[in-house]
């Protein structure tokens, strides 16, 4: 069942500002308690500047907004993964504080899996810090964690859960 007035929309490069305001919006009180916050900045000029969301839309990545009343409450992003074929890959899923706990999130995986679905796919997968409260959500959303990864960033260290995410019924 879908969110009460929330309805989903592929994003285009028309969208890229709103994607980059809502990363914005959202790290901060994400990630604030558990990265240092040159991490934090680093990641969304690196990640989330118009130019590089660009570079990652022209390279096959996915967007789909999240919107609720003509307003983008969330985002995700998505693409194969390229070193394992049959895995579809979320490489970002965030959505307002304010909207969290109100199917929304769980409205993006459901979209992110029927398309992987269709596309043949037989898992998805994606990480998340392992500090990050998301990890019992992604669980309950029938993600398992299959590696714990420590991965080198610009002087930081991103400490991941990988989750996957098999699908059944393809």
């Amino acid at each position: 069942m879908a969110p009460d007035n929330v309805s989903l929309r592929v994003a285009t490069a028309a969208d890229l500002s709103v994607i980059r305001e809502l990363a914005h919006a959202i790290w901060w009180p994400t990630y604030a308690d558990y990265l240092p916050h040159g991490q934090i900045s680093l990641m969304l000029d690196l990640i989330y500047s118009e130019h590089a969301l660009r570079r990652q839309l022209e390279s096959g990545q996915r967007f789909v907004l999240a919107v609720r009343e003509d307003v983008a409450v969330g985002f995700m992003g998505f693409q194969p993964k390229v070193k394992m074929p049959g895995t579809m890959r979320i490489e970002k899923l965030y959505v307002q504080l304010s909207e969290q706990r109100k199917g929304t999130g769980k409205l993006l995986i459901k979209h992110v899996c029927q398309a992987a679905r269709l596309a043949g796919y037989s898992h998805v997968e994606l990480n998340v810090n392992r500090d990050n409260p998301a990890t019992e959500f992604y669980s309950r959303q029938g993600f398992v964690v299959v590696d714990s990864v420590d991965i080198p960033y610009h002087g930081y260290t991103l400490n991941d859960y990988v989750m996957r995410k098999e699908l059944a019924g393809r």
